[in-house]
């Protein structure tokens, strides 16, 4: 039941954010009651924190498996970004490009005025692990000679960990995911033209 609870509540999470759950709509949808609801959790912000720890794990492992695998150019692990960061914009937006919320960590920073101090300090330390694992990839590409020694590596790892930071917000604002798309070629293409050796 737990489990099942914090699906139904990452998926209202995503699409109404914090502000729009509640214990009343998890309850209906899986026909039990609230008090059930507090009995496992205790209270929203505990159901939330928990399903936000959760979901930032998954995420974070599938970067990391990306992002620090030394068989892979950063070119390749930028194209394996995108299928996975597209594989869960499908997921809420069925029919196409509808530019529907599809990140749990994005909606809960949109929310941050009124999420938890814990929920707020999660979502920092995501943020500094996501620049961590782009820095290993960024910093492969420089010693494996993909790209030149003189690259800037902080400039570039800023570049990159901003679009994983606002790729919800450029898919909302454009209503379509190939503009994330053609964000990741832009910048990937511009840093490979001013520092690749090939």
């Amino acid at each position: 039941m737990r489990d099942r609870i914090k699906s139904v509540a990452e998926e209202l999470l995503i699409k109404h954010g914090y502000r729009g759950l509640s214990f009343r709509q998890i309850s209906e949808l899986l026909n039990t009651t609230r008090a059930n609801l507090h009995y496992h959790f205790g209270s929203k912000d505990g159901l939330v924190e928990e399903v936000l720890e959760d979901y930032a794990n998954r995420t974070l492992d599938g970067y990391r498996d990306i992002l620090t695998d030394s068989r892979t150019t950063l070119r390749q692990k930028v194209e394996a970004v995108v299928r996975a960061t597209h594989a869960r914009y499908k997921t809420y937006n069925t029919g196409g490009d509808e530019g529907e919320p599809w990140s749990l960590m994005i909606r809960l920073r949109s929310d941050s005025d009124a999420i938890t101090p814990k929920m707020r300090a999660k979502l920092r330390d995501v943020s500094r692990e996501f620049e961590t694992l782009v820095r290993v990839g960024v910093r492969a590409a420089i010693q494996s000679g993909e790209l030149r020694p003189d690259t800037p590596e902080d400039q570039v790892v800023v570049m990159l960990v901003n679009i994983i930071h606002y790729a919800g917000s450029v898919t909302r604002d454009h209503g379509t995911f190939q503009r994330l798309a053609d964000l990741w070629e832009s910048t990937l293409t511009t840093i490979e033209k001013a520092y690749g050796n090939s």
